[in-house]
């Protein structure tokens, strides 16, 4: 039989080496990476109360500007929406900031669980549960000798954005940090609804960018929320280009109509207590019920089908763009 110690010692080898030997042999490029996250949460109130999650490990795309040696690098985690993260802006970008020697990571929080999208239904996975896996993409990165842990940032776009916003929300980062929290967030086309009573930001600049003709994620909430955050000591600013739909970044589809996906636009603002859950005092209603029940909920009481989505060459331009200079600036 082997030591006591010893068989701890092989037991943490076990758990670590899947990442670890990731990140051993990495060069310059793109490699498919997969890394330990967690799945099943319900709602914030579950990661504030520290409530333990079903292990699972998802996958991601790691873009490397040079070879992952001990030169220390900036990096940014790239958040999908409510598709996944096959686009071509999310590479284009991606590559944009390895030119300026930033490293970048675009986690997938669908494939792993069987998904495909959630813009038709919301229920399927939870703002908690995103949240978990860019928590476990900042702690993966962490594990990289080329990657500065004091100089990561996120970006994140509609679905991705929420999650970009909230994981500058003290009660959270200081629940699944690790004593670390991103510099620089660019939470892009977000819904601004859903706000924290008593919000506290880490120490991390925040810059929304928003479409001006919006009808999926109105652009009105997050001025709104802007102000009420610098209100309450966020280092934040917002752009809202002109002219722009919901998934202005996309120039390889023009703005049309999607008859099927579901917005909360017409629902009010929602507020989040200190324990995380998250209601709406208009329609008296909480993620007590389970965020599935909220959603669905949500959908009957005061959602709506059909949205336009798409961009330009020239907006998806201008989105890396505004993207490189913000974090070059910023990290």
């Amino acid at each position: 039989m082997f030591p006591r110690r010893l068989c701890l010692i092989l037991a943490l080898s076990m758990f670590v080496m899947p990442t670890l030997a990731l990140a051993a042999d990495l060069d310059k490029g793109i490699t498919s990476v997969k890394f330990p996250s967690g799945d099943g949460l319900l709602g914030y109130q579950d990661i504030i109360s520290s409530k333990t999650p079903n292990p699972i490990n998802i996958s991601g795309k790691l873009y490397l500007p040079n070879s992952c040696d001990n030169e220390k690098h900036p990096a940014v985690i790239i958040q999908h929406g409510s598709g996944k993260p096959s686009n071509k802006f999310y590479e284009n970008t991606a590559k944009a900031l390895n030119k300026k020697g930033i490293i970048a990571l675009v986690p997938d929080s669908f494939s792993a669980r069987g998904l495909s999208a959630t813009g038709k239904d919301q229920g399927k996975l939870s703002k908690a549960t995103r949240l978990y896996d860019t928590f476990s993409a900042f702690r993966y990165l962490r594990t990289l000798g080329c990657v500065d842990p004091n100089r990561v940032g996120v970006t994140g776009y509609s679905f991705g954005g929420i999650i970009s916003i909230d994981s500058v929300e003290k009660k959270l980062a200081d629940k699944l940090g690790g004593g670390f929290v991103y510099k620089a967030s660019l939470p892009v086309y977000p819904s601004c609804q859903a706000t924290f009573i008593n919000t506290t930001p880490t120490n991390t600049k925040v810059h929304i960018l928003v479409g001006e003709k919006d009808d999926y994620t109105p652009a009105s909430y997050c001025l709104d929320s802007v102000k009420v955050k610098k209100s309450k000591n966020w280092n934040i600013d917002i752009t809202v280009l002109k002219g722009a739909h919901h998934g202005f970044n996309n120039g390889q589809m023009r703005p049309k109509r999607m008859p099927k996906s579901w917005t909360f636009g017409g629902c009010g603002k929602l507020n989040i207590d200190d324990a995380g859950y998250e209601s709406s005092e208009r329609y008296g209603i909480s993620t007590k019920m389970g965020w599935k029940k909220y959603v669905r909920t949500m959908a009957k009481n005061c959602g709506k089908k059909g949205v336009t989505v798409g961009g330009t060459p020239d907006l998806a331009t201008k989105t890396v763009d505004l993207t490189v200079k913000f974090f070059i600036e910023n990290l």
